[in-house]
């Protein structure tokens, strides 16, 4: 039996999750008879760890949970060995004055802030600066005063556009998004970003080939990561992972729930039957 917590993924039973803390009694004995067990990409830890104690669990988050965040996602890219831009990492605006006073120096005018958590850009800054720099950490303080870490990356020139690599089980969709408005520097579709595709095969496949390596070292299975490329070379530098994304760029909410569905699938006679199921390639 196939449990599923996820509306749109096809299972034997499909449930909300628990609207208290824990699963009810009933839910509890359904998942004992699982065989695998699928949730929404984004849930709370506990219910996680918990049905990952019975059942294999679609999608793995074992890596958004034990490197939580913005920050988190540095951890990632280094333990996979893909590359990234430079990054400092504060627990707060009283952690980076005690290093600043230890002596040690910020990114050169102008650089990128984030706050640890947030998505769209929302809280993404380009700091040009001493003043901005301040006013914005002041703003992340009010956020979340129980999350206070930021991150810190020198500003790369990339032509305004990034690339989005969505994984999807085995799938591995690519698009572009380009910034046409002046003087915003964020590439996030909620920015007023413009979506492309196959600007350029052979970075795209270059991106592909890393996220894999990624995928492969942590198991990660549905998630969309984004790609900066370097306006002085090729290389790809990884951003951030983003284990809830938009559908917008991989055609919508339909095209979504059947590729998912089909990986799922996929998944569940790996995990099940220990192989994959033979299906004809998902659209991109």
């Amino acid at each position: 039996m196939i449990v599923s917590f996820f509306s749109l993924v096809e299972a034997d039973v499909i449930l909300p999750l628990p609207k208290t803390f824990m699963f009810s009694p009933e839910d509890i004995a359904l998942l004992k008879q699982a065989k695998a067990i699928i949730l929404p990409p984004i849930c709370k830890k506990y219910y996680y760890w918990f049905c990952k104690e019975i059942a294999p669990v679609f999608p793995s988050m074992d890596a958004r949970f034990h490197f939580p965040g913005k920050a988190g996602s540095t951890f990632v890219f280094e333990l996979a060995g893909v590359p990234y831009p430079p990054t400092k990492i504060f627990k707060g605006i009283e952690a980076l004055k005690a290093r600043m006073a230890k002596g040690e120096k910020l990114y050169p005018y102008p650089f990128v802030v984030k706050w640890q958590w947030g998505g769209g850009g929302a809280f993404v800054h380009l700091v040009e600066n001493e003043k901005q720099l301040w006013e914005v950490l002041l703003r992340f303080k009010g956020y979340k005063k129980r999350e206070p870490t930021f991150v810190m990356q020198p500003y790369v020139e990339h032509g305004q556009c990034d690339l989005r690599v969505v994984v999807i089980g085995s799938q591995f969709l690519t698009y572009w998004r380009c910034q046409e408005i002046k003087g915003e520097f964020r590439s996030n579709v909620s920015k007023g970003a413009k979506i492309y595709y196959h600007l350029d095969p052979e970075l795209e496949q270059k991106a592909i080939n890393l996220t894999k390596q990624i995928c492969k070292k942590t198991g990660i299975n549905l998630a969309a990561f984004d790609i900066i490329f370097s306006s002085h070379g090729k290389t790809p530098l990884f951003l951030e992972i983003n284990y809830g994304f938009g559908l917008q760029g991989i055609g919508g909410y339909q095209q979504y729930k059947q590729i998912l569905n089909k990986e799922v699938q996929r998944w569940v006679h790996q995990v099940i039957y220990g192989y994959f199921e033979e299906e004809e390639k998902c659209p991109k």
